[in-house]
Protein backbone atom coordinates (compact mmCIF):
# COMPACT_ATOMS: atom_id res chain seq x y z
CA UNK A 1 0.00 0.00 0.00
CA UNK A 2 2.52 2.74 0.44
CA UNK A 3 4.03 1.37 -2.80
CA UNK A 4 0.73 3.33 -4.10
CA UNK A 5 0.89 6.16 -1.93
CA UNK A 6 4.38 6.57 -3.21
CA UNK A 7 3.72 6.11 -7.12
CA UNK A 8 0.39 8.45 -6.82
CA UNK A 9 1.89 11.02 -4.57
CA UNK A 10 5.52 11.83 -4.31
CA UNK A 11 5.89 13.53 -7.59
CA UNK A 12 3.05 15.56 -6.56
CA UNK A 13 5.07 16.35 -3.00
CA UNK A 14 8.12 16.60 -4.76
CA UNK A 15 6.59 19.05 -7.13
CA UNK A 16 3.80 21.36 -5.78
CA UNK A 17 4.83 21.57 -1.90
CA UNK A 18 8.80 20.82 -2.48
CA UNK A 19 8.68 23.01 -5.52
CA UNK A 20 11.19 20.78 -7.42
CA UNK A 21 11.84 20.32 -11.21
CA UNK A 22 9.69 17.40 -12.57
CA UNK A 23 12.15 17.07 -14.99
CA UNK A 24 15.49 16.38 -12.43
CA UNK A 25 13.09 14.59 -10.18
CA UNK A 26 12.27 12.15 -13.43
CA UNK A 27 15.70 11.78 -13.81
CA UNK A 28 16.68 11.05 -10.32
CA UNK A 29 13.98 8.20 -9.75
CA UNK A 30 14.82 6.88 -13.61
CA UNK A 31 18.68 6.55 -12.49
CA UNK A 32 17.76 5.01 -8.78
CA UNK A 33 15.69 2.04 -10.95
CA UNK A 34 19.37 1.01 -12.23
CA UNK A 35 20.01 0.51 -8.59
CA UNK A 36 16.93 -1.26 -7.66
CA UNK A 37 17.79 -3.60 -10.17
CA UNK A 38 21.04 -4.19 -8.76
CA UNK A 39 19.59 -4.53 -5.31
CA UNK A 40 17.11 -6.89 -6.23
CA UNK A 41 19.70 -9.45 -7.02
CA UNK A 42 21.81 -8.59 -4.16
CA UNK A 43 18.50 -8.94 -1.59
CA UNK A 44 17.56 -12.33 -3.85
CA UNK A 45 20.65 -13.57 -2.81
CA UNK A 46 20.81 -12.50 0.77
CA UNK A 47 16.85 -14.12 1.35
CA UNK A 48 18.53 -17.64 -0.28
CA UNK A 49 20.97 -17.73 2.33
CA UNK A 50 18.82 -16.91 5.53
CA UNK A 51 18.34 -19.35 7.38
CA UNK A 52 15.79 -17.89 10.82
CA UNK A 53 13.29 -19.62 12.99
CA UNK A 54 11.03 -17.44 10.98
CA UNK A 55 11.64 -18.54 7.70
CA UNK A 56 14.13 -17.25 4.65
CA UNK A 57 10.98 -13.80 4.23
CA UNK A 58 9.29 -13.24 7.58
CA UNK A 59 12.63 -12.38 9.17
CA UNK A 60 13.48 -9.40 6.68
CA UNK A 61 9.72 -8.31 6.90
CA UNK A 62 10.19 -7.86 10.72
CA UNK A 63 14.06 -6.19 10.22
CA UNK A 64 12.55 -3.71 7.42
CA UNK A 65 9.29 -2.48 8.07
CA UNK A 66 10.29 0.25 10.58
CA UNK A 67 13.45 1.20 8.72
CA UNK A 68 11.57 1.50 5.98
CA UNK A 69 8.41 3.34 7.93
CA UNK A 70 11.09 6.00 9.04
CA UNK A 71 12.42 5.92 5.57
CA UNK A 72 9.32 7.20 3.53
CA UNK A 73 8.21 9.56 6.81
CA UNK A 74 11.94 11.36 5.44
CA UNK A 75 11.33 11.12 1.91
CA UNK A 76 8.22 13.64 2.29
CA UNK A 77 10.27 16.27 4.18
CA UNK A 78 12.86 18.00 2.19
CA UNK A 79 13.45 21.03 4.26
CA UNK A 80 12.47 24.29 2.12
CA UNK A 81 15.42 25.97 3.67
CA UNK A 82 17.61 24.35 2.58
CA UNK A 83 19.35 25.44 -1.45
CA UNK A 84 18.01 23.24 -4.43
CA UNK A 85 21.46 21.41 -5.04
CA UNK A 86 21.17 19.94 -1.41
CA UNK A 87 17.66 19.57 -1.66
CA UNK A 88 18.09 17.31 -4.97
CA UNK A 89 21.08 15.02 -3.29
CA UNK A 90 18.68 14.41 -0.25
CA UNK A 91 15.65 13.38 -2.42
CA UNK A 92 18.24 10.84 -4.66
CA UNK A 93 19.65 9.55 -1.21
CA UNK A 94 16.16 9.43 0.74
CA UNK A 95 14.92 8.09 -2.60
CA UNK A 96 17.08 5.09 -2.46
CA UNK A 97 17.21 4.24 0.61
CA UNK A 98 13.27 3.90 0.84
CA UNK A 99 13.62 1.90 -2.64
CA UNK A 100 16.69 0.44 -3.48
CA UNK A 101 17.32 -0.48 0.28
CA UNK A 102 14.15 -0.99 2.45
CA UNK A 103 11.38 -1.57 -0.30
CA UNK A 104 13.37 -3.83 -1.88
CA UNK A 105 14.50 -5.76 1.38
CA UNK A 106 10.36 -6.33 2.23
CA UNK A 107 9.69 -6.86 -1.30
CA UNK A 108 11.92 -9.40 -2.61
CA UNK A 109 11.37 -11.67 0.79
CA UNK A 110 7.48 -10.72 0.44
CA UNK A 111 7.10 -12.46 -2.74
CA UNK A 112 9.57 -14.97 -2.05
CA UNK A 113 7.53 -16.87 0.38
CA UNK A 114 4.99 -17.49 -1.95
CA UNK A 115 7.02 -20.35 -4.13
CA UNK A 116 8.36 -20.73 0.02
CA UNK A 117 4.67 -21.83 1.14
CA UNK A 118 4.00 -24.46 -1.06
CA UNK A 119 5.07 -26.44 -4.38
CA UNK A 120 2.24 -26.81 -6.07
CA UNK A 121 2.17 -24.66 -9.09
CA UNK A 122 -1.43 -24.23 -8.85
CA UNK A 123 -1.59 -23.04 -5.31
CA UNK A 124 1.70 -20.08 -6.22
CA UNK A 125 -0.53 -19.08 -8.71
CA UNK A 126 -3.87 -18.74 -6.49
CA UNK A 127 -1.64 -16.80 -3.90
CA UNK A 128 -0.40 -14.69 -6.35
CA UNK A 129 -3.40 -13.97 -7.85
CA UNK A 130 -5.01 -13.03 -4.15
CA UNK A 131 -1.95 -10.67 -3.68
CA UNK A 132 -2.58 -9.07 -6.72
CA UNK A 133 -5.80 -8.73 -5.87
CA UNK A 134 -5.56 -7.28 -2.21
CA UNK A 135 -2.84 -5.10 -3.33
CA UNK A 136 -4.77 -3.38 -6.10
CA UNK A 137 -8.02 -3.12 -3.08
CA UNK A 138 -5.59 -1.60 -0.77
CA UNK A 139 -3.82 1.01 -2.65
CA UNK A 140 -7.23 2.32 -3.70
CA UNK A 141 -8.35 2.17 -0.26
CA UNK A 142 -5.47 3.75 0.86
CA UNK A 143 -4.92 6.23 -1.78
CA UNK A 144 -8.62 7.34 -1.25
CA UNK A 145 -7.84 7.90 2.74
CA UNK A 146 -4.23 9.57 1.72
CA UNK A 147 -6.27 12.35 -0.32
CA UNK A 148 -8.93 13.29 3.19
CA UNK A 149 -6.02 13.11 5.51
CA UNK A 150 -3.87 15.48 3.33
CA UNK A 151 -7.09 17.88 3.37
CA UNK A 152 -7.23 17.37 7.68
CA UNK A 153 -3.72 18.09 8.58
CA UNK A 154 -2.99 20.47 5.78
CA UNK A 155 -1.78 23.47 7.21
CA UNK A 156 -3.93 25.54 5.06
CA UNK A 157 -7.34 24.66 4.19
CA UNK A 158 -7.71 25.64 1.07
CA UNK A 159 -4.34 23.86 -0.36
CA UNK A 160 -4.11 20.19 0.89
CA UNK A 161 -0.42 20.16 -0.56
CA UNK A 162 1.16 21.55 1.96
CA UNK A 163 4.50 20.00 4.16
CA UNK A 164 2.62 19.65 7.04
CA UNK A 165 -0.51 17.88 5.17
CA UNK A 166 2.37 15.53 3.38
CA UNK A 167 4.24 15.04 6.52
CA UNK A 168 1.82 14.22 8.78
CA UNK A 169 -0.38 12.04 6.85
Amino acid sequence: MINGILGSFLTVYFINVAFLDAAIISSIIAVSKLFDGVSDLIVGRLVDNTKSKMGKGRSWLFRMCIPFAIAVMLLFYVPKSWPDTVKYVYVFVMYNIVNTVCYTSMLVPFYSMISLITKNPSEKGMLGNVQQIFQTLGNVVVNSFFVVLLAKFSSDADNPNTQQGFTMT
